[in-house]
């Protein structure tokens, strides 16, 4: 009988060997888990559609007379290169501020865009907006 137990204890240890390779397999082959969303254009800000859009409204309206983006446009107004960078830049946050920028500062020089800029060309080019991080 104490071949039997050696060979059980053997076959057991074999098992749980071969269980714990098949497992560690498993587990190694499947996808990493991130604890960010991976990067797709509609998560960066807008789908590219809508941001090229706004790009198109922002061009429209000459914004690029105060505004400059990457090195491009006037100095009168804020740099918006990387205005989508800041947290507190929402597309409510643009959306507000495109209508009415006194709505965040009382002396803001730019002037309300609410009448021009509405809609589905305010949504767009708030998204653009929110699109400028780099």
């Amino acid at each position: 009988m104490i071949i039997g137990k050696k060979r059980a204890a053997v076959l057991a240890v074999a098992g749980l060997t071969i269980y714990g390779s098949l497992l560690l397999t498993a587990v190694s082959a499947s996808p990493p888990k991130t604890k960010h969303k991976p990067t797709t254009k509609k998560s960066a800000g807008g789908s590219a559609a809508l941001i090229a859009e706004g790009k198109k409204v922002y061009e429209a309206n000459k914004c690029a007379n105060c505004h400059m983006i990457h090195g491009k446009g006037g100095k009168s107004g804020p740099d918006l290169t990387k205005t989508g960078a800041n947290p507190a830049h929402s597309l409510a946050w643009f959306e507000a501020e495109i209508k009415n920028p006194k709505s965040h500062k009382a002396d803001a020089k730019m002037p309300a865009y609410g009448d021009k800029i509405k809609g589905k060309d305010l949504r767009a080019l708030a998204t653009y907006m929110v699109s400028l991080k780099k």
